[in-house]
């Protein structure tokens, strides 16, 4: 089926032929006077992508507000799509399918003017499963050079691959779940998984990077073939490493990329390979592709040598900062989000409804469990799950670092573990009033609690953004003050005139209005020089 951006069903359209081309992706830029400027040549490729870019990393299917998010973008002239096979477990990308196919359908927009970018190398989730019932096969091909014997390993649940059979199996079905012909872009998603585990395997240095750029190299040769079938325009690397200073061990070398790409041509005997797009973190806490001069013996930083090789840059995380060691325990994630000033109550109020929800959860066990009768594993999940107020008593709720761990671990752990206890319970009080008195006494206090510490957390990031801020105005000039923080931290990495693309998470619409009404905004036309400086001031 197919949703349209108002949530209407249709029948499943079929395949959407064509890819995108320079004229039309050229044209685009003309709909929309009002940003006109705010479109720039992807590299070598020679289409005109938007300089932001949809980026689905959490936009899921099943989500109707990633639907209208990314309906919205398209009508307005966002014209650049970044998914990838592992995306909410290929939901990511059957949304995009089911969007465009949709407006395609209805005229809205033409394929050729949309360029969709997707990418492969992860092993998650049922493909990891099946992925282990083959490797555990009692006759699994594991001899030199098969699938199976260059499968990475890279932890429980997580394996890697860029083989040439894993990628085709993944073009197929990425071209299944999108529902295209061609794919204009594929990247390899995050080779350097290889290093950093071969390297865990206790191998050598040298022999590991020597293998890392021949996979390179074997998996652009199997690309150069799905160029010449059509299912693919162009190809290249999406690495978090590309940045990293030139001793990094688990350094993705674009230099060496490039000098693998034009080995296969010559060994190929094409006239150009098809080597010409890159993706890689730039924010105004991680600068490295801007400061770092990792390429060409140290005289290039990948941002240079990307434009003398005419090869479009993608970046993404460019509102998601990883501030410390990504690979330490003292990382910590800053989002360059504007965060509202709540009016809360004094820190002892706070603590007092912290405990007093300790004292509901004791109450409330002490009442349910001689109705749980022998069912020891319900009686744990309760014992276990109605502890909000025991984890947060005292100081204890003031003791994430941001507001982002804060949201992290209150959404994605606080909230379901109190949940799953209030699923255990509810037919219990059902049946019991005093149970049921109880469950909604807690139920209303946890509400309070979580949204008093959550306005709490959120007052101090606006403090922390107001400081970025007070920065960036400094650093940027007057005319720039009326900006949003995304929308200056977008800003200064597409000024950039090596940049194609600034990939952002568009989960609703407000946030693609935010992206796009950015747009709108002059480019500085001394981004280089402010990178520069903020490098030298440190970005807080």
């Amino acid at each position: 089926m197919l949703i349209t951006p108002t949530g209407e069903l249709q029948e499943r359209a079929a395949i959407v032929t064509g890819r995108a081309t320079a004229d039309a992706t050229r044209a685009v830029a003309t709909k929309h006077a009002d940003w006109s400027a705010a479109y720039h040549i992807l590299g070598r490729t020679g289409l005109t992508c938007s300089s932001a870019g949809f980026g689905s990393y959490r936009v899921d299917r099943r989500v109707q507000q990633h639907r209208t998010a990314l309906a919205k973008a398209l009508q307005m002239g966002i014209n650049i799509i970044d998914t990838s096979s592992n995306y909410a477990t290929g939901n990511s990308e059957r949304l995009i399918g089911e969007v465009l196919g949709g407006l395609i359908t209805q005229g809205a927009i033409r394929r050729e003017e949309v360029i969709i970018v997707s990418k492969g190398g992860y092993i998650q989730g049922a493909l990891y499963e099946e992925m282990q019932r083959r490797a555990n096969t009692p006759h699994a091909d594991y001899s030199a050079g098969s699938e199976l014997s260059e499968i990475v390993r890279y932890n429980q649940g997580l394996w890697h691959s860029i083989h040439p059979d894993f990628l085709r199996d993944q073009i197929d079905e990425s071209l299944e779940r999108l529902q295209l012909e061609t794919i204009d872009v594929y990247l390899l998603h995050n080779p350097e998984y290889f290093v950093q585990w071969a390297i865990g395997e206790g191998r050598a240095e040298d022999e590991v990077r020597d293998e890392y750029n021949r996979r390179i190299k074997q998996a652009f040769t199997y690309l150069e073939s799905e160029v010449k079938r059509g299912r693919i325009q162009y190809y290249g690397i999406s690495s978090n490493t590309f940045p990293k200073p030139e001793e990094s061990i688990d350094r993705t070398s674009l230099e060496l990329s490039w000098n693998a790409a034009e080995e296969v041509a010559k060994e190929l005997s094409l006239t150009e390979h098809h080597f010409a797009v890159v993706q890689f973190p730039l924010n105004i806490f991680e600068p490295g592709a801007v400061t770092e001069r990792n390429q060409h013996r140290s005289m290039q930083t990948v941002l240079e040598y990307a434009a003398e090789k005419g090869i479009g840059v993608l970046i993404n995380r460019p509102l998601n900062a990883i501030v410390g060691n990504p690979e330490g325990k003292g990382s910590r994630l800053i989002r360059l989000a504007d965060y509202p000033n709540r009016e809360i109550p004094p820190d002892e109020d706070i603590e007092d409804l912290v405990h007093d929800v300790k004292l509901q959860e004791e109450e409330l066990v002490r009442q349910s469990l001689p109705f749980l009768g022998e069912d020891p594993q319900s009686k744990e999940a309760v014992e276990k799950f109605l502890t909000l107020g025991q984890n947060l008593d005292g100081d204890n709720w003031k003791e994430f670092a941001s507001v982002e761990e804060w949201q992290e671990i209150s959404r994605n752990i606080l909230a379901p573990r109190i949940q799953y206890a209030f699923n255990i319970l509810r037919p219990i009080a059902a049946q019991n009033p005093l149970v049921m008195a109880s469950l909604q006494n807690y139920a209303e206090a946890v509400d309070g609690v979580l949204e008093h510490i959550s306005n709490y957390y959120s007052n101090r990031g606006h403090d922390r953004s107001q400081k970025i801020h007070r920065a960036l105005n400094a650093l940027m000039g007057p005319d720039y003050e009326g900006l949003s923080l995304s929308q200056k931290a977008v800003l200064l990495i597409r000024s950039l005139p090596q940049v194609s693309s600034v990939l952002v998470g568009m989960r609703s619409e407000e946030y693609v209005e935010d992206v796009v009404y950015g747009l709108q905004a002059k480019a500085l036309p001394n981004a280089a020089e402010l990178w520069q400086r903020l490098a030298t001031a440190g970005a807080e």
